[in-house]
């Protein structure tokens, strides 16, 4: 493990003012992670595209700015290795308020200049609405660039400030305001388009980011110069560039917009075809990065055996998050929309009031997790997050189809709605007490995690190893959608088909109460699932380091 001492540079700051410092853009560029899931819909209103023929186009909005973030992260880790943490946060900031003024201004003047060029070029004459939504999807991508490198070049500079024994709690802080950001953007979008058009969200992000630009360019420290001979490895760059696009289409394209109905769309969403390109792309990263003398990212890491747990128990964790991110609407959106005639609109508001008792408690509980990880060592606080994870996915494994009576009167209600009313007051306890009890379990594990990785490396590959962390979780949440995806729609198939046989096509009632039913054991079967890949967890767990390196300095 790596024992180094904070940077000489770090003496014009105390570490806690550079750690509050680096928070602050964090949580901008994460708030735009999801911001853009509540604008959408005025979005392709105010460019005037159906969504029965432009929402596919559209996704390219969420998707195209979460393969750009994670790409950005592969080598802005590592660049911030070379250049310095200082360099590459600002650079950074200033791709991201780009690619905001950009997203703002595509309607107007860029997707006109565009159409323009086009006309005169090409002799093309593009749908105005679409085009601009082409801009607006370049300006996104160019958005997701700049925030890519905050987190990763952060925690390294984390690592480069803090001695080794007082890392987890930074971290951990850090874990906690990527979350918190990504968790609240929602509602942030949400409540801002109700007052302002959507061009206002990205047009804030300029002044924030410039703010956060000229803070971080006054006080941050600029770190050690670069060692000379230092290049960069542009052959793996590309390859695993290549290999992310390719990960990316296989496991989010295929699904056949004409399809009788999307869940029969969503059926096809795994190319062997891409899967194949990932792998060669993969094989070929690996010979190069092996072969290489100043490497992306340096895969005799993965030699020590606390190095390659973490990485692969956030591989793990990020599967199991995203099955709790994705139970959530699927129960409110069929099983109590269908049982309580709930309407779309508040159906997408208690999503939300409900996701919130999974996302809020994890991220606060990232920074439990540092606290843990700081007195009791990374593996105790590993294996204490693993193990309430697993418990609260277990607990979540008995959602039934009346708890969502209990959920919809508390929503509509508040708790006066459930006095003197034991069964619903149970039931409400119980659906929130195994969300709280999953995510405070998923977010105990980031901070150690982290800490292992960024400890394991020396100052000079911090960068790169953060950035893996990340990717990491990102790869696994991927991975948990395509195969929850494709095991909910075989499931689904079979249930229905087993539940309806004998019922009359006429008995409607008897119909829904099938699809209910069915849809609600789909979801207790895959927080099953997710529980026993969190268990899994704990193997990876015992491999962490167990306490802080004793000689490290205060």
């Amino acid at each position: 493990m790596n024992t180094d001492q904070p940077v000489p540079d770090a003496g014009r700051l105390g570490p806690n003012i550079i750690l509050a410092l680096v928070c602050v853009p964090i949580f901008i560029g994460a708030l735009d992670l999801t911001v853009i899931s509540a604008v959408l819909p005025a979005l392709m209103t105010d460019l005037g595209i159906p969504a029965q023929t432009g929402l596919n186009d559209a996704a390219w909005m969420v998707s195209g700015y979460l393969l750009a973030y994670t790409i950005s992260m592969t080598f802005m880790g590592r660049v911030s290795d070379m250049w310095g943490r200082q360099r590459v946060l600002l650079l950074g900031l200033a791709i991201f308020m780009l690619g905001s003024a950009w997203v703002a201004l595509a309607p107007g003047w860029p997707a006109q200049l565009v159409q323009w060029l086009l006309r005169r070029t090409l002799h093309l004459r593009p749908d105005t609405g679409f085009l601009a939504l082409y801009v607006l999807i370049a300006g996104r991508v160019v958005q997701a660039f700049g925030a890519g490198a905050l987190v990763p070049v952060s925690m390294a500079l984390i690592g480069d400030v803090f001695p080794a024994r007082k890392r987890a709690v930074p971290l951990g802080i850090i874990g906690g305001v990527d979350t918190a950001g990504w968790v609240l953007g929602h509602l942030y979008g949400g409540v801002m388009v109700q007052y302002f058009p959507w061009p206002v969200l990205f047009w804030l992000n300029v002044p924030l980011a410039g703010a956060a630009l000229l803070l971080l360019a006054r006080w941050l420290p600029a770190g050690r110069p670069q060692p000379a001979g230092m290049r960069f490895d542009w052959g793996g760059a590309l390859l695993v560039s290549l290999m992310l696009v390719a990960l990316n289409l296989a496991l989010n394209t295929g699904a056949d917009p004409d399809a009788g109905s999307q869940v029969a769309g969503m059926a096809a969403a795994l190319s062997p075809g891409w899967l194949l390109i990932t792998a060669g792309a993969l094989l070929m990263f690996l010979l190069v990065e092996w072969r290489s003398a100043q490497p992306l990212l340096n895969l005799g890491a993965f030699r020590m055996r606390a190095f390659s747990a973490a990485t692969a128990l956030n591989l793990l964790l990020g599967f199991c998050l995203m099955v709790g991110l994705v139970s959530v609407p699927l129960y409110i959106n069929t099983v109590t929309t269908i049982m309580q005639r709930l309407e779309p609109q508040r159906a997408a508001l208690l999503t939300g009031y409900l996701l919130s008792a999974f996302t809020l408690p994890m991220a606060l509980a990232a920074i439990g997790g540092g606290w843990v990880a700081q007195r009791a060592g990374n593996r105790a606080a590993a294996l204490l997050g693993c193990a309430l994870g697993a418990a609260g996915l277990l607990a979540m494994s008995r959602w039934q189809v009346q708890h969502s009576a209990a959920i919809h009167a508390l929503f509509t209600q508040g708790l006066g709605g459930l006095a003197g009313r034991v069964e619903l007051q149970q039931g409400a306890a119980f659906v929130a007490g195994s969300l709280l009890l999953a995510g405070s379990g998923l977010g105990l594990t980031l901070a150690p995690i982290t800490t292992t990785v960024v400890d394991a490396v020396p100052e000079g590959e911090r960068g790169s190893a953060s950035a893996l962390v990340i990717i990491m979780r990102l790869i696994g949440m991927s991975v948990s959608v395509s195969a929850m995806t494709t095991f909910g729609l075989e499931r689904s198939r079979a249930l229905l088909l087993a539940g309806t046989a004998g019922i009359a096509l006429t008995d409607f009632a008897a119909q829904v109460q099938v699809l209910v039913n069915s849809t609600t054991q789909v979801i207790d079967e895959m927080a099953i699932i997710a529980a026993l890949v969190c268990a899994l967890g704990l193997l990876c767990a015992l491999a962490l380091q167990q306490q802080p390196v004793p000689g490290a300095s205060e």
